[in-house]
């Protein structure tokens, strides 16, 4: 009886493990939550995806401030980047640079779009998975 009493103690102790211990790990191939500012690649990125929105606008957007970075571990990486636009100085039909493409107005935030870039560093591959913005058209 007592031997019971263990066996199901012990089992039950283990079963609080399983589900408290993985609760406070990483899932591994899911998404990871980072600080913006511990990696200048982050803003690189944003600024990449930015510049790959032309549609029919005369102006480029650029990027003024991320809000949220997370990343994903697959064969290469997924970085899913928050940031807040505004219109810069660049016309389209010019190259976008960061350093070139300067905010018409740091004050004004145009939208808050989120991006999805691959990133494959070892075959020098990037893209842009999806790129959608929330308009906000706001004073900061």
């Amino acid at each position: 009886m007592a031997s019971l009493r263990i066996a199901t103690c012990g089992f039950a102790v283990l079963i609080a493990i399983c589900l408290f211990g993985t609760s406070q790990s990483a899932l591994v191939g899911g998404w990871h939550r980072h600080s913006v500012g511990d990696n200048a690649l982050f803003e690189e990125l944003a600024h990449f995806a930015i510049s790959r929105q032309v549609g029919d606008r005369e102006y480029f957007d650029t990027v003024l401030e991320l809000v949220d970075v997370e990343t994903q571990v697959v064969a290469g990486t997924n970085y899913r980047i928050k940031f807040k636009v505004g219109e810069s100085t660049c016309r389209v039909t010019e190259t976008y640079t960061k350093e070139a493409c300067v905010p018409q107005s740091r004050e004004t935030v145009k939208d808050t779009c989120t991006a999805v870039i691959y990133d494959v560093p070892w075959l020098n591959e990037r893209s842009v998975s999806s790129f959608t913005c929330e308009g906000s058209s706001s004073s900061t």
